[in-house]
């Protein structure tokens, strides 16, 4: 117990179970690379590789039997993948001395994604690509699972954006709300290793939140006394979206990470960032941390 209160605070709450979820061999560098980039050095982190197959979809021939070439050719070309995605983890990992392991999981669902929950629940955080539309295997994929149902923050790696050597400087989308606040603390880990944190708050005067006299104050106090580098931010949107707000702050900052909390399809019609979930999942400026 002495041990543990002598560590620095970014050790105690560094991630220790991290799963690299790799659905095919065109983001399996991108996926590996930021597994390793957020890792502790510690010899408690445990990087865990996984690719599910998910279930296949048969159809009937004309006799009205189920077509069993195209459940072989779905079993034969997953095996084909997991088994090179595997090569190629276990290459990657071979260079440093992080404790890791890949394993292979069966989805009950046709969706990869959805096959991941399960492992996830032994989990602190999840890594997976951004759907690249010219990657089949990952574009195809519904990555809704992997935020609504694993219960774990998700950081997504964008397929265009070259991944940063370290994480300097973070961008969190803040609107009062439950969501943005799990994502804000889920993100700690890595809050407390960047030098500065800009918490962003978009047009806080349509909210309902009594604080709004000093917007994100609460949040940022909380933070800062975790040792977080943060400074709130409210920006008056003029009449422009969230998303196009929080693009340019990003940029500005030259952010290697963003953070905000997903909505689901009924809620993001509440939310003053509504278009920002789907914007960012298919134009991702860096790194994106999703929680809720």
């Amino acid at each position: 117990m002495h041990s543990m209160m002598q560590q620095p605070m970014e050790a105690r709450m560094a991630f220790r179970t991290i799963i690299a979820f790799i659905r095919s061999e065109r983001e399996a560098k991108r996926v590996i690379g930021a597994a390793r980039l957020i890792a502790s050095s510690s010899e408690r982190t445990h990087i865990i590789g996984i690719y599910t197959i998910p279930s296949p979809i048969v159809y009937a021939d004309p006799t009205g039997f189920a077509d069993t070439t195209l459940f072989e050719a779905h079993e034969q070309r997953h095996k084909e993948n997991s088994e090179a995605i595997s090569r190629l983890f276990r290459a990657e990992m071979s260079t440093g001395t992080i404790s890791h392991e890949f394993r292979i999981v069966r989805s009950e669902s046709s969706s990869p994604s959805a096959g991941v929950t399960q492992s996830a629940l032994r989990a602190d955080i999840i890594i997976a690509g951004q759907p690249d539309p010219n990657d089949p295997d990952s574009v195809n994929d519904v990555t809704d699972p992997l935020v609504m149902e694993s219960g774990r923050p998700v950081l997504f790696v964008p397929y265009k954006t070259p991944l940063p050597e370290s994480i300097d400087r973070v961008v969190v989308a803040f609107n009062g709300k439950r969501e943005a606040s799990r994502a804000a603390f889920d993100s700690l880990p890595l809050l407390l290793k960047a030098k500065s944190v800009d918490i962003v708050w978009v047009d806080p005067r349509q909210s309902n939140d009594p604080n709004v006299d000093i917007p994100g104050t609460p949040l940022s106090d909380a933070l800062r006394r975790h040792g977080v580098n943060v400074h709130p931010h409210a920006i008056n949107s003029n009449g422009e979206s969230a998303d196009k707000v929080l693009r340019r702050r990003i940029a500005e900052n030259n952010a290697s990470l963003f953070v905000m909390g997903a909505y689901s399809q009924s809620r993001l019609k509440e939310w003053v960032f509504g278009g920002v979930t789907s914007s960012i999942m298919a134009d991702m400026p860096c790194l994106t941390l999703m929680s809720r």
